[in-house]
């Protein structure tokens, strides 16, 4: 029988022990958090009146990590009932739940003596089935073995998650000397299909792969910051999402890691690699040691390279002067290669532009590209096998939007080695004979399959992937598009399975990705036998082209402004009621209209990091494509009661459900996560989530499969739709009047909320008045375009437009 993970043992209940047990139980896995009993009661325990053999006492620490992650942002759980599956207890009475688990986790101190001490406890409750991990960030897996039985060495190795947990996909495992291929393999798997994460195989060295090349350029770019004359907010400025990396960049990642942490990274590496080229990269430089010394650590010390303050204009963020230790108003980065930049959207475009820009930014980019990349490549074979693994682990570990070899490409490896020629640096043999072999890439893609160029045979190979992981872009590839036009593409997925993509800017909603969806049902009624809607974006669907509409609205072109709005509720109703499966797959934003398309959908098969609402009352509308009449349906479809004989003896009291519909739309409510979503009655509770979003097309192609193999029935409209009428819309009111008047919400806050209640009120009609479908999308589109035609609804989208946040007027 296959081994199954049905319950975990996490040992050490710290930040990051806390929140690996709240992803467990975010998956539905069993967790016990141990962590060690105190020596001492504290005062606050003796208010308590607790002893020292209080279990309110002995479990403290565990207790205490479950609650920080309930209070952590962002949320470590996808809902908080999650926490009721960790159990929590103490490593001195309950060592024997071990017995009772399938995998133990140790988190515990990076102090390989008491790693160590902790493994000897533990070892005789470890059996033969039982599977031992270190979440060590850099202690060699080889060392913490020694002194594990032969069995438990079989089944021993290191998971090293990156923090937070939930959020970040990198997982290294890292294998001991002695484990079990089949036990590496089994974890690889389990952790990739069940908990989401993005598999990178590391050998046993200091820091392993992302930390030892990520820790690399954040240090070299310090030192090029020092002799360059620049500040940390330019360095930063030059190192975020210009250059495909978060907007914490190098300084304002270093101030939430730690400063503390990320100079015992550096040290670990320096000790522990004496033969490194690089070495003196790593050793902490005396401005860094400056800061240690002044507990300027960053977030958890309240300043570090950057320090949060409060002035007349409100807060003001300063930034430290490396030279004086003072910190003062941040320095521009007026460089034009980062003007030009912002008007590049092409990632590879970009880097090109600022590799071989003249000005000081091109400089910079420059030496710190050139030396990350000749650092990595100098890495091969000592901390991985191959380049793939590499490139991974930076993209899943430090979120940039490409690993270095890609990045290699992307600067054209044969222009950027010459480059670096010239400049007199080193580039690494196995570099000069691939280029030699006529080999001008790292990667290669041929019919649909990505190649990457292996050092041992000096040959490309296909980039390991599953089978269950579908790539759009591979099936373009392979001819499989069956029609296509500037908003949206339809993809054959085999097995009578189609996939509807949108590729529109952030896939908004417009008149080209609205037609693409009618005439994928048209092509899937002939041809198919059920549609996936689905797409790798960063995010599923941030809502309609608000330009769009703010044009017609300036320009008081109302009739085109209602057909605009009837064609995407005429489109999305025919989705609802198509005789054939259609499943929704969304990931990331779900947002207006991208939430509508889902509500829509038969089912919704979605990455569990989805974030799912109705924002309209943002930009000062209401939503329109059949999302008011979704919510009111989801909330009110199952609130009578039945008599004897099947006659209805009363009927329960409409209002508490529908407010529920109102405050979702009305106050913009967006779920932290896909269970969240169901929770919040977005989504219904026979709507799934993906934990891993790789897997997320082939499940949700399955999930229509699974639908036809049921026997799948359209659904029929709906023409019972009770509603609240004058009466529930004059409790609402009442209820935005008082709001208004205690300042909670703006008199045209009221307004727009007034004209969501009235939609989901079913109007001026009496109460317990039936209506259908047609009757609340037709109060939808009216109540929009009348918000449309208001100059502060107009100002609203134009503020979204420009800054990319609501405006409260």
């Amino acid at each position: 029988m296959k081994k199954k993970i049905r319950q975990v043992t996490v040992i050490g209940a710290g930040v990051m022990g806390a929140t690996i047990a709240a992803h467990l139980a975010n998956v539905g896995i069993k967790t016990n958090l141990l962590d060690i009993v105190l020596p001492q009661l504290g005062p606050d325990d003796e208010k308590k009146g607790l002893t020292k053999e209080s279990k309110a006492f002995r479990n403290k620490l565990a207790d205490n990590g479950i609650k920080t992650a309930l209070a952590a942002r962002p949320a470590a759980f996808f809902a908080p009932e999650n926490a009721k599956l960790i159990r929590p207890g103490n490593t001195s009475d309950n060592l024997d739940w071990i017995k009772e688990s399938d995998w133990v986790c140790e988190v515990i101190i990076e102090n390989l003596e008491i790693k160590k001490k902790l493994f000897t406890t533990i070892a005789p409750y470890l059996t033969e089935d039982i599977i031992l991990t270190s979440n060590t960030s850099g202690i060699p897996i080889k060392s913490m073995s020694e002194v594990l039985p032969e069995h438990v060495q079989a089944n021993f190795l290191g998971t090293h998650f990156f923090n937070p947990p939930r959020y970040m996909k990198l997982l290294e495992i890292i294998p001991g000397p002695k484990s079990k291929s089949d036990v590496v393999d089994f974890m690889a798997d389990f952790c990739e299909t069940v908990l989401g994460k993005g598999i990178v195989f590391a050998k046993d060295t200091p820091n392993f792969i992302a930390n030892r090349i990520g820790t690399y350029g954040m240090l070299d770019a310090i030192g090029i910051m020092k002799d360059m004359g620049l500040t940390p907010e330019q360095v930063d400025k030059m190192t975020g999402p210009a250059i495909g990396h978060p907007k914490s960049a190098t300084f304002r990642t270093a101030d939430l890691v730690g400063l503390d942490t990320l100079c015992h990274v550096a040290s670990n590496v320096y000790d522990g690699v004496p033969e490194d080229e690089k070495r003196d990269t790593f050793k902490v430089p005396d401005t860094l040691q400056k800061m240690l010394d002044n507990k300027l650590l960053g977030d958890k010390t309240g300043s570090g390279f950057y320090k949060k303050t409060f002035g007349k204009t409100g807060t003001v963020i300063l930034s430290l002067n490396m030279d004086t230790m003072e910190y003062g108003e941040q320095k521009k980065a007026d460089f034009e290669s980062l003007k030009q930049a912002k008007g590049i959207e092409d990632l590879p475009q970009r880097l090109n532009m600022l590799y071989n820009a003249e000005d000081l930014a091109g400089q910079f980019s420059f030496k710190t590209f050139s030396n990350l990349l000749i650092y990595s490549a100098n890495r091969i074979p000592e901390i991985a096998d191959d380049i793939v693994n590499v490139d991974n682990a930076l993209k899943w570990g430090f979120a940039w939007d490409m690993g270095p070899f890609e990045i290699w490409d992307a600067l054209g490896l044969e222009e950027s080695v010459a480059k670096m020629e010239a400049a007199g640096l080193a580039i690494p043999a196995w570099v000069k004979d691939m280029l030699a072999s006529g080999k001008k890439a790292f990667y290669k893609s041929e019919k649909g399959v990505r190649y990457y160029y292996d050092i041992p045979t000096k040959d490309y190979k296909a980039v390991p992937t599953r089978p269950e992981i579908i790539l759009l872009p591979s099936l373009k590839d392979q001819n499989k598009v069956v029609k296509s036009n500037p908003g949206a593409s339809l993809y054959d997925l085999g097995d009578g399975v189609a996939c509807l993509e949108f590729h529109t800017k952030m896939n908004s909603i417009d008149e080209n990705l609205t037609t693409m969806i009618a005439e994928s049902l048209t092509a899937v009624k002939e041809g198919f036998d059920g549609m996936v809607i689905a797409n790798h974006a960063t995010n599923f669907s941030v809502g309609a082209n608000i330009f769009m509409v703010l044009v017609y609205a300036k320009e008081k072109k109302w009739d085109e402004l209602h057909q605009m709005v009837k064609a995407l509720q005429d489109t999305l109703m025919a989705v609802k009621y198509f005789d054939k499966p259609v499943v929704a797959a969304p990931a990331g934003m779900a947002l207006g209209g991208g939430c509508e398309i889902c509500l829509h959908a038969h089912k919704v098969r979605a990455s569990a990091e989805t974030y799912m609402g109705l924002v309209e009352v943002g930009v000062g509308v209401v939503p329109a494509g059949g999302g008011c009449k979704e919510l009111l349906i989801r909330n009110t479809e199952n609130i009578f009661e039945v008599g004897k004989g099947g006659v209805y003896n009363r009927q329960i009291e409409l209002k508490p459900f529908v407010a529920r519909a109102f405050e979702t739309i009305a106050m913009a409510k967006v779920s932290r996560s896909a269970q969240d979503a169901i929770n919040m009655g977005i989504l219904r509770k026979t709507d799934k989530f993906t934990a891993n979003r790789d897997l997320l097309i082939n499940d949700a192609k399955k999930t229509v499969q699974a639908m036809l193999m049921e026997g799948f029935t359209p659904l029929r409209p709906r023409d019972d739709i009770r509603v609240m009428g004058r009466d529930g819309l004059a409790v609402f009111k009442q209820a935005l009047y008082v709001m208004n008047k205690s300042g909670f919400i703006s008199e045209y806050d009221q307004e727009v909320a007034g004209k969501v209640a009235y939609v989901l009120c079913g109007g001026d009609v009496f109460l317990d008045t039936v209506v259908n479908e047609q009757y609340i999308l037709d109060l939808e589109r009216e109540a929009f375009v009348s918000l449309c035609g208001n100059e502060k609804t107009q100002a609203r989208i134009e503020h979204m437009l420009t800054t990319g946040k609501p405006l409260r007027n």
